[in-house]
């Protein structure tokens, strides 16, 4: 009898932490390569942002973008980039909706949002290859602003 629940609590624990290891979350996959070495981090936010509010509303108006964080790898050693591009592929968090996939010969790129009252509230860009990079941008940007920014001619009319 103890013998078999011990199987059947091992087998549970195996399929949980397959199942766990299948599924990476961005907050995961970020602070994993945060701390590698040559990796480089900007964040953007606060007072730089507020900073920043004239040149967006200039050129962009209607973003209301209150932080960016970038992830950069590219000075990494080829291990790193290799792991990244690994786990990267495996990025699957629910919180956020797939708008792009493109897989090209050497790069791969991943466009991900988080929708929140017809708004979007964090947009994530994965680009996977040899030059591996990371970016959050959070906000409340409307649908309609960025098709003012994707297509600049329409605007005119």
């Amino acid at each position: 009898m103890y013998k078999r629940l011990s199987l059947i609590l091992l087998c549970g624990l195996l399929a949980f932490s397959a199942y766990s290891q299948s599924k990476v979350s961005f907050e995961h996959l970020y602070n994993r390569f945060a701390q590698e070495k040559n990796a480089e981090k900007v964040k953007v936010g606060g007072l730089l942002m507020f900073l920043t509010k004239p040149l967006v509303a200039k050129y962009a108006d209607g973003l209301n973008i209150s932080s960016v964080h970038v992830l950069a790898l590219d000075e990494c050693s080829q291990d790193v980039k290799l792991r990244f591009n690994t786990l990267a592929e495996k990025l699957n968090d629910d919180k956020y909706e797939v708008l792009l996939k493109a897989n090209d010969k050497e790069e791969k790129t991943r466009i991900l949002a988080r929708f929140q009252n017809d708004a979007i509230r964090e947009l994530v860009i994965v680009s996977m290859g040899n030059e591996p990079t990371l970016v959050r941008i959070k906000g409340k940007i409307k649908p309609e602003d960025v098709q003012k920014l994707v297509n600049p001619d329409d605007n005119e009319q």
